[in-house]
Order: C-alpha cells, then structure tokens, then sequence
C-alpha cells in the first residue's frame, strides 16, 4: 500500500513539476522584460501604487523576474527561483491587486517548492 502512495507521489511529480516550471517561467518573462523595455512606464506604475523607490525597484524586480524565469526553464535550483518569486508576487497582489497571473504564480511556486522539499532540504 505504501509502495502504491510512493509511485503515485513520484509520478505527480515527474508529471506536474515542469509543467509549474514552464508555466511559471512564462508567467515571469513579459513583465520582467517590460519593465526593462518599458522602464519610465514601470516606474510611473509603481509610483503610482505608492511603492519606494519605483526606479530602483522596477530594475530589481525586473532582474529577479528574468533570472527566475531561466533558473525554471534550465530547471537549475527551481526550489530557489519560485522562492524568490514569492514575495514579488505577493506584493503584486496587494498593491496591484490580485490577477490569475500572480496568483497563479504564488500558488504555483508554493507547489514547486513543496514538489522539490527534498532538494531545498539538502540545500539547507
């Protein structure tokens, strides 16, 4: 019986675990690239939502974005990428106010980092 729970468990995983991957990845390139493409805008935005220092924040925001976004696609420490995406989309959520796109992201990087416990736990 536990055997079966196991095989289900690494099946889920093995199924479930690029498609949050992929799918997260996606979510995070148009606005991370935008805020590069878009800056004055970006920063605008941001103000606008009564964020400090929009036009220091929109490149880090951006940055992590972009670099989460190719952590999930070359799956390099995925656990990490969705992690960092966490407070940022979060944030987008309050201040924004909540989208399919960031609260898919959150939920989505919340199952990944669960997907991936044994890997962040050897991390730490």
């Amino acid at each position: 019986m536990a055997h079966e729970i196991e095989d289900g468990d690494i099946g889920l995983r093995r199924n479930l675990r690029p498609v949050l991957r992929i799918g997260i990845a996606a979510l995070l390139l148009v606005p991370g690239a935008s805020k590069f493409i878009t800056y004055g805008t970006s920063v605008r935005f941001f103000g606008s939502l009564g964020l400090p220092a929009p036009t220091v924040l929109v490149p880090v925001v951006g940055g992590i974005e972009l670099v989460a976004a190719g952590m999930l696609l070359l799956d390099r420490r995925s656990w990490l990428a969705a992690f960092l995406t966490i407070p940022i989309m979060i944030v987008a959520a309050s201040t924004a106010g909540p989208t399919w796109q960031n609260l898919g992201v959150l939920v989505g990087a919340v199952i990944l980092i669960g997907l991936d416990n044994q890997e962040v736990i050897r991390f730490v």
